[in-house]
């Protein structure tokens, strides 16, 4: 038993009880309590009210509350000097504020339309014309569309730049045919001159030009030897004709490549007269006589007209020298129809050709070369000599072909 101070009693067994965790809860409290007096009284919120916002700051007042030293200079362009115009436009608005008076209506519209005025017209220049201006559209474009006149001539375009340059080589070998028909059909005197006057003409001398380059370009590159010397090509190049005979026997070298160790047995030989490349006409005996003088000047010896070939220099010069002369046949074959429609027109039963049952029959005037031309092109006879080009391009592929893979060895 014990006593208290004001002498009261108590009566009981003393207790220890057991404190959860090691009494740390009661330790957060403690510490708890004691930041929170220890903190100061966090101030109320304050309510949101609706109403206007607060004016923001000037620019100006914002400026004065930077330091000086640290405002970074515009790399923007300004405007430094200002116009006479600028200028007086300040000083009146000073002078507004004083009187009171409005502040005149300003913007960049009248700086620019100053500027404008200042600017002197140069000779020739039209007036201006607002689009608000009560001028209908008719009147303010009168001058600026021009209506093209019935009579006005088109510029005709360059040839590298005409669509005649983009077609393919058969569209050019029709057209080549066309101006073929119209040499054959005019007199031999006459033709010089006509061909002169038709190659003028870009219809004619484009395809024709572009269809000498592409063929003279596929023959130098893929048929012709680096090896052939020059008068064994110049006489492939002056005779038209030009045929092949085998041996019976093999002779040692070759007169066409001069390699050693090569056998021919074949013969190749050229004959026809040479003729004019424009005209298609043979040379007069006159002009061989000169050509052979000039050879003989010059130190050459007569053109040979005989040759020992071995077996792929054989099949070479014959793709050689249709390359050269394809002009000359793909004329004389044309030239030939014109010549048995002029042999049957004087005969009275004539039996003429014809595509088909019903099909179109040459023109009774034998002089209209445009007609001739379709009969022909109906009948299939331009489809023909188109075939035997496309077959020579492919000889010429096949050459290279076999060149690349070795064949063109005549050891035999």
């Amino acid at each position: 038993m014990g006593s208290d101070s004001d002498g009261s009693e108590h009566v009981g067994v003393p207790v220890a009880w057991k404190k959860k965790n090691g009494g740390t809860a009661n330790k957060r409290k403690l510490t708890a309590i004691q930041d929170s007096e220890d903190e100061e009284p966090q101030p109320r919120r304050k309510k949101l009210l609706k109403g206007v916002r607060p004016p923001t700051p000037e620019e100006s007042d914002l400026l004065e509350e930077v330091d000086s030293n640290k405002i970074i200079e515009s790399r923007l362009r300004t405007r430094d000097k200002k116009s006479k115009y600028l200028e007086k436009l300040e000083k009146h608005k000073r002078m507004g504020r004083k009187l009171g008076q409005p502040e005149p209506e300003s913007d960049g519209n009248s700086a620019e339309s100053e500027e404008e005025e200042s600017i002197e017209p140069f000779s020739g220049a039209k007036p201006h014309t607002d689009s608000d201006s009560p001028l209908s559209e008719d009147e303010g474009l009168s001058g600026f569309i021009e209506e093209d006149s019935v009579n006005a001539v088109m510029p005709e375009l360059p040839t590298e730049f005409s669509m005649n340059t983009y077609q393919d080589l058969m569209h050019h070998f029709k057209i080549i045919c066309q101006l073929f028909v119209h040499l054959a059909v005019q007199d031999p005197e006459d033709r010089q001159s006509f061909m002169e006057q038709s190659l003028k003409d870009q219809y004619f001398s484009v395809p024709l030009m572009i269809a000498r380059r592409k063929l003279s370009g596929m023959r130098d590159s893929s048929v012709t030897s680096s090896v052939w010397r020059t008068p064994f090509k110049k006489a492939l190049e002056t005779y038209p004709d030009f045929e092949t005979v085998q041996k019976d026997y093999a002779d040692p070298g070759c007169d066409a490549c001069h390699l050693g160790g090569r056998m021919s047995t074949i013969v190749g030989r050229v004959s026809g007269e040479p003729y004019d490349h424009t005209t298609f006409l043979p040379l007069g005996a006159d002009d061989s006589e000169d050509e052979e003088e000039d050879e003989e000047e010059d130190g050459t010896r007569i053109l040979q007209k005989e040759f020992s070939l071995g077996r792929f220099c054989a099949r070479r010069t014959r793709v050689f020298h249709k390359f050269t002369h394809w002009e000359y046949a793909v004329f004389k074959s044309l030239a030939q129809e014109v010549e048995d429609l002029k042999r049957q027109s004087t005969k009275r039963r004539v039996f003429v050709p014809v595509a088909y049952a019903g099909g179109s029959k040459p023109p009774d005037d034998l002089t209209d070369a445009d007609g001739i031309m379709n009969w022909l092109d109906e009948r299939g006879v331009v489809a023909s000599l188109w075939h035997n080009i496309k077959e020579m391009m492919d000889n010429a592929t096949n050459l290279e072909v076999a060149s690349k893979r070795g064949e063109d060895r005549d050891d035999d």
